[in-house]
Parts: C-alpha cells; structure tokens; sequence
C-alpha cells in the first residue's frame, strides 16, 4: 500500500510539473519583443589547450553597442576596438585580429531575444522533479527538465556511437516566465579508436523588459578530451540596457 501511495505521488508530481512547463510554453510565446531597445552586449572568453596536438592560451574581450527594432538588429563596433586591431595589425600580432571576428550575432541575438531558442529546449523536455524555492529573495518554483534529443531526421546515418545526457534546471516567477536557468550537458563519443568526451554548462540570468525574454548574464564553461588533446574554455557574456 505504501509503495503504491509513493508512485501516486510521484505521478501527481509529475502531472504538475507537465502542467507547469505547459504554463511556461504558453507565458513565454506572448512575448512578442516589438519596442525597440539599446545595450552594451560585452563578451570575455578564456581557453586552454594541452596534449600532444599542441599547447595553447586564448584571451578575448569585447564590448559593443547593439540596438533591435522592427528593422532588425544593428552591431556597433567602438572605434577604440579598431584602433585596437589596427595597431595589431601593425605589429603583426595575429591574435588580436580575431577580437572582432569573434562577435557573435546569434549570441547578441539570444541576448537580446531569447523566446524562440527556449521554446525549442522544451520542445522535447521532461519533467523529473518540481519544487517551491525562493529566488533571490522572492517566490518561484524550480523546474529540473530532461532535455531529450531531437528526432533523427529519415534517412540519416549513424557513424559510431554518440551518449548525451542534458538537464535543464529552471527557476520560474508566479507569471510563469523565468528568472534564471542552468543548462548542464555531459556527453561521450566513440569511432573505432577514437574516444572523446565533453562536459559544459551554462548559467542564464533573465529579464523581462521591453515584452521580451532577454539574456543578461549567461556564465559558460566547458571542458573535453580526445586524441590526446585537453581543451577547457569559459565565458561571460553580460548585457546592460540603455
């Protein structure tokens, strides 16, 4: 009787959770961004690569204007970051060169807009647990979501063996619309002799201004191994409204 008891609680938990996340899907599809908005997206990125492919350090850091209205989005690269490249230039100093080739526009876009690339995590998201927890101070409920793997599309074909597992943790308000979120990915591949595997997660803060879902701090990290090489890489991308 009591084992029975536990599985109708496990499973009215679960159906509470589905209605949730259906909740969550219905609050952050009216978001429809429509009022223009301007910010500083600012990215600073640091990576480390050992093994017997070779030793390397990357730094990166870089600050731009972006704007969004009915136009679309617009990037504004500070003249101060051209005079930068510029006398990298001069200098032959190859590493510089890259600062602003490594402007991201789908990061700035996800930033600035983040409704549509939330919407297809959940497209295929299970939830295994729910629970109330206050946020920062204030009343939310945290979802823990299983981020199954899209359908194989007909005709594809497998070449050696790839194993994921992706949770989404997720942190909601009593509008249903989220206030933080931490994606956690963990997965191995295998092809005759090869052997690789990789670990990474990311920590969202949102805010919800201007009728949309934006990114305004997202902490990545990462790390993977394979053919003898180790490589590690982290990243704060912050986005300050004007």
């Amino acid at each position: 009787m009591k084992r029975l008891i536990g599985m109708m609680c496990t499973l009215a938990a679960l159906r509470a959770g589905a209605d949730t996340l259906g909740d969550v899907r219905a609050a952050v599809s009216r978001l429809s961004a429509k009022p223009p908005l301007r910010a500083t997206f600012q990215s600073k990125s640091f990576s480390t690569a050992s093994g017997r492919l070779g030793n390397d350090k990357a730094q990166r850091n870089v600050s731009v204007e972006v704007a969004h209205d009915a136009a679309g989005i617009s990037i504004t690269v500070p003249q101060t970051l051209l005079d930068e490249v510029s006398r990298a230039r001069n200098r032959g100093d190859a590493s510089a060169q890259n600062l602003i080739g490594s402007i991201g526009t789908i990061a700035i876009a996800d930033a600035l807009d983040f409704r549509d690339s939330l919407l297809a995590m959940l497209d295929h998201a299970v939830v295994t647990r729910e629970e109330r927890i206050p946020f920062q101070g204030k009343p939310a409920r945290h979802l823990l979501l299983k981020l199954q793997p899209r359908p194989k599309q007909s005709g594809t074909i497998d070449i050696g063996t790839v194993k994921t597992d992706v949770e989404l943790s997720l942190w909601i308000g009593d509008d249903s619309l989220p206030l933080a979120a931490e994606h956690t990915q963990k997965g191995t591949a295998g092809f005759m002799f090869f052997h690789a595997t990789y670990a990474g997660r990311a920590s969202y803060t949102f805010a919800h201004t201007a009728n949309r879902l934006m990114v305004v701090r997202l902490e990545m990290s990462g790390n993977g191994a394979g053919l003898g090489q180790n490589v590690e890489t982290t990243n704060l991308q912050t986005l300050t409204l004007h």
